[in-house]
């Protein structure tokens, strides 16, 4: 593939991560609107991102494999298509039920769709590339909430909540239009089966990898998911601030997918260990200073410069397990970051929902704090096999030698 195709293809997934962040994101701006237009509870309304996230996370390796008979552009195409109706169906929805179960569905396709672009940039893009590439795509999802969830929550403040919807649809037809101009139309079919899926799912290393994303990504939501009440009720700041706060956390997020393509190299696992032992302290500096104006907006833009950090190694890190278990299962490896983190949305915004309802918002940043230690303690256990694991070649071939000598 040439240099410029190559780059178009990455511009085009990295516009197509952020209608999906924005598919996926928007409703967290939108909480006390839908809850009030619906008659349900904040954390009634808190379940249309956990239920979003939990079909995600079950749904996408599912999918996975039973679109392995086709393509991989006329499945990422076709998601897009059914994306954007379910967009559109969702703004015309009137009860609660009908909404979560479009959440339902879309989070399925959109599991599924970032997926198969993940194994397409492993296929098509030049291996030494590779990782910037991810972290280019996955940074759609920290562009979308730069743009994507602002400009939704203040369409959705000042019309509607319908209507940001609506807007998000019109979003979703340039980017088919834009993957499908840059696709190639020469990818392999997806490669995977029910075996491998089950490989990959009952490997004692694969799982402990898989669990620095889930709980990496659980301390973010059980904070971000409401972030909203979390701005207007413990920071003290107006309603016509939570946009321009919102801003200031997705331009945040978009430098934490830059360091986390820094960080991709050399030791990045053990690196990781760090990083989240930073966040836990942060959130927990966050619950005594949230109400100064200037110390909480510094608080928050850090909490969201540490949020995506860890994605491209715990990305990189679960290919490569998987391919030493099991070469044929690149692809559906590939699922495995989006599913974790998904899992990790929906633990995290189900024990904020908890937390919201038994102790209030003020001590989710303690929930998070706690969440980021553990994740840091899973990191520790992972770099420490890493290092036993990699011993063991050392140490066959120094006997190799002395038998020789």
């Amino acid at each position: 593939m040439r240099t410029l195709n190559e780059r178009a293809l990455i511009l085009a997934f990295t516009c197509m991560s952020f209608f999906l962040g924005t598919t996926e994101y928007i409703i967290v701006g939108l909480l006390p609107e839908i809850s009030s237009s619906l008659g349900i509870t904040l954390a009634a309304a808190g379940s249309l991102v956990s239920g979003f996230a939990i079909a995600y996370a079950v749904g996408t390796p599912i999918l996975m494999v039973l679109l392995s008979r086709f393509s991989k552009r006329t499945a990422i195409l076709g998601i897009l298509a059914l994306i954007v109706a379910l967009n559109l169906v969702g703004a015309v929805s009137g009860s609660y039920l009908l909404l979560l179960a479009i959440r339902i569905l879309t989070g399925v396709l959109c599991g599924t769709s970032l997926s198969i672009s993940l194994s397409v940039l492993n296929e098509a893009v030049n291996r030494k590339n590779v990782g910037k590439s991810i972290s280019w795509v996955l940074s759609g999802f920290s562009i979308a909430n730069v743009l994507g969830v602002p400009i939704g929550t203040f369409v959705g403040q000042h019309l509607e909540w319908q209507a940001a919807f609506v807007l998000n649809s019109v979003i979703g037809i340039v980017v088919l239009v834009f993957v499908g101009l840059y696709i190639p139309s020469n990818l392999s079919k997806q490669k995977g089966s029910w075996s491998e899926l089950a490989g990959l799912l009952t490997n004692y290393r694969i799982v402990l990898a898989f669990l620095i994303p889930v709980l990496g990504t659980a301390a973010v939501f059980s904070f971000y998911t409401y972030i909203t009440p979390i701005i207007k009720n413990v920071m003290g700041l107006p309603l016509y601030s939570i946009s321009l706060v919102l801003l200031l956390y997705g331009i945040a997020a978009i430098g934490s997918n830059w360091l986390g393509g820094r960080l991709a190299s050399g030791n990045a696992v053990g690196k990781l260990r760090g990083v989240f032992l930073a966040q836990a302290v942060i959130y927990l500096v966050f619950s005594f200073a949230a109400d100064i104006p200037a110390a909480g907006l510094l608080l928050l833009t850090a909490i969201s410069l540490f949020s995506c950090v860890y994605n491209v190694t715990a990305q990189l890190n679960l290919v490569e397990l998987a391919v030493e278990h099991s070469p044929a299962s690149r692809d559906l490896a590939s699922s495995l970051l989006p599913v974790g983190a998904n899992i990790g949305i929906a633990i995290g915004s189900s024990i904020g929902g908890v937390v919201v309802t038994t102790f209030g918002v003020s001590h989710l940043s303690w929930t998070a704090a706690f969440l980021a230690l553990i994740a840091c303690l899973v990191t520790v256990g992972n770099y420490r096999l890493k290092k036993r694991t990699n011993r063991k070649p050392d140490a066959e071939a120094a006997k190799r030698t002395a038998v020789i000598h």
